[in-house]
C-alpha cells in the first residue's frame, strides 16, 4: 500500500515536471534542451510500472513462497 502511494506521488510530480520541461523546450529550444523532459518522462514511466506491477523483488519472493 505504501509503495503504491509513493509511486503515484512520484508519477504525478515527474509527469508534471516533464510536461513543464517540454513546454520550456518548445518555447525556447536554444536555451532549454530536451534531456530533462526525457529523464523525467523515464522516471514517470518507471513509477507507473511500479504502481501497476509492484516491486519486482516482492513479486519474486511471493512466487517462491
Amino acid at each position: 500500500m505504501k509503495t503504491k502511494l509513493v509511486a503515484s506521488i512520484v508519477f504525478a510530480l515527474s509527469a508534471w515536471l516533464a510536461w513543464g520541461a517540454g513546454s520550456l523546450h518548445e518555447k525556447d529550444p536554444a536555451h532549454y534542451s530536451v534531456t530533462p523532459m526525457l529523464v523525467l518522462g523515464a522516471l514517470a514511466l518507471v513509477s507507473l510500472v511500479v504502481l501497476f506491477f509492484g516491486k519486482p523483488s516482492t513479486a519474486k519472493a511471493k512466487a517462491r513462497s
